[in-house]
């Protein structure tokens, strides 16, 4: 059977998702905001920027009917809430509408938008400039893998026909089973997207994660915001917002440390070759080695086979 072929499945619940109410869910999220967030009202660059955000609200051109949308495409564990959070300041500094979407194209007046798991259907949007963070899958799987421990996020909490949770069953294995577990969630649902994802699109720029998080990280916030047409103001905007949010000065736990209750854990490149077993990257490699190489990630030579898993 091709890697095409192979039917991988999720552990996770795919029936109703249970009830919250808008106060239940706003709980759920405070704490998360709050970590995420955390020093980002007393870090002095917060203020300097104000004057520029409003500025450019006022300057921002409305209802012009050429401009095309712009956007950021990020996968699960690949930078997704930084970018919504640069990208409604953004948006309210372009006098623009912002939309958060996961399978829908955006409305009409939408202008700005993130589409969080790269699931658009881009042939819906219309005349757009977007850019795509991929991060190494394997560093994904490792990350999800602590996160979704003790995520609130409610798919993680819907139960099975057994009345079991996705994050029930996960807390119930070891860390062998439980990466397992989580492989063959994130080949369930993002193995298609990535097979299929045109690389050639030239009004899509490619934007590695690994970039993102290095020392050179400035000149590809330059180059991000030239690529989505911002000059001037409005790039300067763009740029700053990107260095605001950056996860170093916005969160209460250090990006190196290990915390199982933090939204960022840790956003070293290349953690998976600490945490994966040979028999991981084994079946990572069977079901994904082509995907690996596609996005430019150095495939890892295995022996034996991981049929069974």
């Amino acid at each position: 059977m091709s890697v095409q072929q192979r039917k991988i499945t999720t552990d996770a619940g795919i029936g109703r998702k249970p009830k919250r109410s808008a106060l239940q869910k706003k709980l759920t999220q405070v704490p998360i905001s709050v970590r995420k967030n955390y020093g980002l009202l007393k870090n002095p660059e917060f203020w300097q920027i104000l004057p520029l955000l409003m500025s450019n609200k006022w300057r921002a051109r409305v209802g012009e009917k050429d401009q095309p949308r712009i956007f950021v495409a990020t996968h699960h564990k690949a930078m997704t809430t930084y970018f919504k959070a640069v990208l409604k300041l953004l948006a309210f500094g372009l006098d623009a509408r912002f939309e958060e979407l996961s399978k829908l194209a955006p409305q009409p007046e939408t202008r700005v938008f993130l589409s969080a798991h790269s699931r658009t259907p881009w042939s819906e949007v219309g005349p757009y400039r977007g850019i795509h963070i991929m991060r190494d899958p394997r560093d994904i799987i490792v990350s999800s893998y602590h996160y979704h421990l003790w995520t609130n996020e409610l798919w993680a909490h819907i139960p099975d026909e057994n009345g079991q949770t996705y994050q029930e069953k996960l807390q119930a294995v070891d860390k062998t089973e439980g990466l397992f577990m989580t492989i063959r969630h994130f080949i369930f649902f993002n193995r298609e997207i990535l097979e299929t994802w045109d690389l050639d699109d030239p009004n899509i720029l490619e934007v590695s994660y690994d970039d993102l998080m290095g020392d050179q990280r400035d000149a590809v916030y330059s180059e991000m915001f030239n690529f989505l047409g911002l000059q001037g103001q409005e790039h300067e905007l763009g740029v700053r917002l990107m260095r605001l949010f950056e996860a170093g000065k916005r969160s209460k736990v250090s990006a190196t440390k290990t915390n199982e209750g933090a939204h960022i854990r840790s956003s070293r490149s290349g953690q998976w070759k600490d945490e994966l077993e040979p028999e991981h990257v084994a079946y990572i490699e069977q079901e994904l080695g082509h995907v690996l190489e596609k996005f430019g990630y150095a495939r890892t030579p295995v022996t034996g086979s991981s049929d069974a898993i």
